[in-house]
């Protein structure tokens, strides 16, 4: 497990993070907000493959591409990253 630092290093990080499950989906339209004003989890429908752990204790998931496009936000605000999509296989 890591925590996300804004210029792209990684720092091994003590506290843990839980591991990913096959059912965890991508929480990015809950982050970001829908145009349509839609919140809840699952409107991305990707699977989860990184979780940041926020301070309050509560967690998100992302699909790889959020989970990129995301990465300096979460490090700005100190967050947990767990990133499990190095075990996507082509």
């Amino acid at each position: 497990m890591s925590t996300a630092i804004v210029d792209g290093d990684v720092a091994f990080a003590a506290s843990p993070v839980a591991p990913l499950a096959l059912a965890d989906r991508c929480d990015a339209p809950a982050v970001v907000g829908g145009s349509n004003g839609r919140t809840g989890r699952g409107a991305c429908g990707g699977q989860g493959f990184v979780r940041a752990a926020l301070p309050s204790g509560n967690d998100l998931v992302f699909c790889a591409h959020h989970g990129r496009e995301h990465e300096a936000a979460l490090a700005a605000a100190g967050v947990t990253v767990r990133d499990g999509s190095g075990t996507i296989t082509t």
